[in-house]
This record gives C-alpha cells, structure tokens and sequence, in this order.
C-alpha cells in the first residue's frame, strides 16, 4: 500500500504543484440583460452604419451623373495634406505606461483574504498574482476564502458548486447587496488535481468591477 506523501509547503512544490485554476461565476440574470442590451446595442449601430454608407453610395452616383471631374479633383488635393499625418505619432506616449497599478508578485498560495490584486486569466491556471494596497488602483479583492471537504479530487463542476453556496452566500454579506441584484462580479480560485495532491484545499473567491479597476475596498459598495 502507498502511503500518500506529505503535503509541501509552497516554496518544496514543483512548477505543477504551486498553482491553481481560475474561473469566472457568469451565471447571473443580470449579466444575461447586460449582453442582452450590448447585442442589441451593436445591432442598432450595424444598421445606422449601413444606412449611412447607402447614403454615400447615392451622393457618389449623384457626382458620376454631373460629370463635373474640375470641381471633384481639386479638394481630394487639399483635404489628404501629408502634415495631418504628423500628430498622430504624439498621440501615443510612453508615459501611459506609469499609470499602470504597481504592486508585488506572490505565490497564488500566499495570497490570502482581504489581498487586492490584478486581473488573472479565467479558466487558466495561475502560479503567481500581483498584489496591489487595496487604497490604490486594483483590479479584484479577496473577499473570502473556503475549505473543500478532503477526499478525492472533486474536480470543477463540484468547485462551482461550492462556489455558489459559499462565495454567493458571503458576496451579500461582504458588499451589501444581494448578487443577482449587483453590478459587481466573483471570480475564483480552486485547486488543480497537482496541488490537491499536495494538500490545497482552498477556494478563494474574488469580487470585481466589470467597468474597470476601483480603488479602495468593495466591501460595504451596495451596488
């Protein structure tokens, strides 16, 4: 019989072992309308632009049956100048680089609750995070941190169940408002079948702003 090993503190695990898997909670009413409307939206905007064009169309035929070639070859000359050409290379400075929220680089297990961090990929495995002082720009906090029941490797279906009872259940309590009422959204982290081998049992739930990076703590937002 082979006795299972020890688990590892992080700095003994290997590249496999010292990491864990993301995932994005999409399953909410009102995300659904958000899409709804973004469709909508981008539809509306497909028609004003195809009726925009045949209205062009018709002012090109209206030129081909005047037949004036004088009047329309001299401002095609003057409206492309080459100097407008020359402002948008200053459009683009390296300066916009700094705005960017500094922080520090941590093992994804030393990453705890109350952390803000940056942006990690969903549904990709993360080793490390950026850890950013929630008083300045920052992209998600840790707001709660849960033990999966040891046994067997339950796999993600089993996580995201857990996540809607644990995370879902704390995210009211945590920013004030019921989730399916909020505008803010939960990410996560679960364990990847390397690192439950070594003992990871934890489930780390984040909070977001879909709109963009916030600064200091959601907690008590209400919205």
């Amino acid at each position: 019989m082979v006795r299972p090993t020890e688990p590892r503190r992080p700095s003994e695990r290997t590249a496999a072992e010292r990491r864990r898997v993301s995932g994005v909670y999409i399953l909410k009413e009102t995300m659904i309308v958000r899409i709804t409307i973004r469709t909508a939206v981008t539809a509306l905007a497909a028609v004003a632009a195809l009726s925009l064009s045949a209205c062009g169309d018709d002012s090109s035929d209206d030129n081909a049956d005047g037949g004036d070639s004088t009047t329309t070859s001299e401002p095609t000359e003057e409206d492309t100048p080459a100097e407008e050409d020359t402002p948008a290379e200053e459009d683009t400075p390296a300066e916009e680089e700094s705005d960017a929220p500094e922080g520090e680089t941590q093992d994804v297990f030393d990453v705890g609750l109350g952390d803000c961090i940056s942006n990690f990929n969903a549904e990709e495995q993360v080793s490390e995070l950026t850890v950013i002082p929630c008083e300045e720009e920052h992209d998600q906090e840790v707001f709660a941190v849960f033990e999966v029941p040891d046994g067997d490797f339950p796999g993600s279906e089993a996580f995201q169940s857990q996540v809607e009872t644990d995370c879902i259940g704390s995210f009211e309590t945590f920013v004030g408002m019921p989730y399916n009422e909020s505008v803010l959204e939960i990410q996560w982290l679960e364990p990847t079948e390397e690192s439950w081998a070594q003992g990871d049992r934890e489930l780390v739930c984040t909070v977001l702003d879909p709109s963009g990076p916030v600064t200091g703590t959601l907690e008590g937002a209400n919205r």
